[in-house]
């Protein structure tokens, strides 16, 4: 069972929580703004089937938090538009260029993949930058729960959900990456993300591999 052996039943599934992030049609969807814009999605799209099988085999004592990105229909809140000094790709959607907005409020772009839909015992966290932690009630809930383990799904690897692991880590999480459950739409940044998780935050193992983890399941 790979890494997982060495932390057998450690974890409390009541002070752990998962964190799935940005898992949205607009970055994950057919017909949506990225692959609209060219983008492969393949790699995201085949994450999905193991982050549900995740949901429904976790503990129940286990909460599962969806974290949005959400954009306002004017864009007055595109972080894109606050800096001079960007990466290209970044400065085509500052400047538009035919790009447009995603994930827009109120739209099905915006909306989780169908396969993931929350439900009603999920909960749901909205945020406007990167990481989940910044200026979201995030780490406020997780500590009014008692929660010290995160176990994070979700795209993109290397941007977003990087973002999220580093922030959580530097506030004391414990963390746990699902490997088969975080893509990009590239293979190289998605394995190097996952490389430095191995190194510097937290444990790496596939979806399968997380349910031992909980004294339940041993």
């Amino acid at each position: 069972m790979g890494i997982v052996k060495e932390y057998t039943a450690l974890v409390d599934p009541k002070r752990a929580a998962l964190v799935v992030i940005d898992m949205q049609n607009d970055f994950c969807s057919l017909g949506g703004h990225f692959q609209k814009q060219g983008y492969d999605i393949k790699k995201i799209r085949s994450i999905i089937p193991a982050v549900k099988a995740l949901i429904d085999d976790l503990p129940p004592e286990v909460k599962v938090i969806h974290v949005l990105t959400i954009r306002e229909p004017d864009g007055s809140d595109n972080h894109w538009r606050r800096h001079k000094l960007l990466p290209e790709r970044m400065r085509k959607r500052r400047e538009g260029e035919g790009i447009g907005l995603n994930v827009v409020r109120g739209t099905w772009g915006a909306q989780v993949v169908e396969e993931l839909t929350p439900r009603p015992q999920d909960y749901v966290f909205v945020k406007r930058r990167n990481s989940a932690f910044y200026q979201t009630d995030l780490e406020m809930c997780l500590r009014l729960w008692g929660i010290d383990t995160l176990i994070f799904c979700g795209v993109m690897a290397e941007i977003c959900v990087e973002s999220t692991i580093r922030d959580a880590f530097n506030r004391d999480f414990d963390i746990v990456v699902v490997e088969n459950g975080v893509a990009g739409y590239s293979d190289e940044y998605t394995a190097h993300m996952l490389d430095l998780m191995r190194v510097a935050f937290g444990i790496v193992c596939r979806a399968e591999e997380v349910k031992n983890l909980f004294p339940s399941f041993t």
